[in-house]
């Protein structure tokens, strides 16, 4: 299949408007339906956006082939989430701890476990970084793609780039979700919220805190899988 069918059997899987859609990937209804007619292709960081709100791999969107069975789409509108999936074939999973939660809202301290819990994932997730996690996503400042009650599972084996969302650790103590940009050495942590009042935090070269950040690759429901 080509971008086109493959942007439209996406769209409509998840039971969306070109409009919906569109405010999911932060583009107009009008490029939505560009894209789906094959006049404009969506740039990279689109389709990540698009690919992490629903939980589908970014070559389901761009490569020529149909959307694989074992999909999952998270998102069945832009405000409500629920976990559905396409006609599928059985996925490998496996187990990562949950090893707390993070603010996608102001920066809180992580929070500790006696024992931890786990989620399953998909096998594919540990193949590719065995110290693969979950983390539990409190507040409304992700919420175009990660609504409260998700877990993120984060791949600290996997370098982070511009444009990845990323669990950030300022100072060994403050843990947020934030999408990443890092312009000449300044680091940018950008909200992706329905919520107008979240702004980005700059972090520039010159500054003295200790900042870690950390792949995030997948989001799901703890009942998704």
């Amino acid at each position: 299949m080509t971008i086109a069918e493959n942007i439209r059997r996406i769209r409509r899987a998840a039971g969306m408007t070109q409009d919906e859609f569109g405010r999911l990937a932060g583009v107009s209804s009008m490029a939505v339906s560009q894209w789906e007619n094959g006049r404009a292709i969506p740039r990279m960081g689109t389709i990540e956006k698009i690919s992490l709100a629903l939980r589908i791999a970014k070559s389901e969107i761009i490569e020529d082939d149909v959307v694989p069975d074992n999909a999952i789409i998270a998102a069945s509108n832009h405000d409500r989430f629920s976990s559905e999936s396409l006609s599928i074939k059985a996925a490998p999973l496996a187990k990562v701890p949950v090893v707390g939660s993070t603010h996608a809202g102001k920066p809180h301290l992580p929070e500790e476990f006696d024992e931890l819990p786990e989620v399953l994932v998909p096998q594919f997730l540990l193949d590719r970084d065995p110290d693969s996690y979950a983390i539990e996503v409190d507040g409304d400042c992700m919420d175009r793609i990660c609504p409260p009650g998700m877990v993120a599972i984060v791949q600290p084996g996997i370098p982070a780039k511009t444009g990845d969302v990323v669990v950030a650790t300022i100072d060994n103590a403050d843990s947020i979700m934030r999408r990443m940009t890092v312009i000449n050495g300044d680091l940018i942590l950008s909200p992706e919220s329905h919520n107008p009042e979240h702004m980005n935090l700059y972090i520039t070269a010159q500054d003295d805190r200790q900042v870690k950040v950390e792949h995030v690759a997948y989001f799901q429901s703890r009942e998704a899988l």
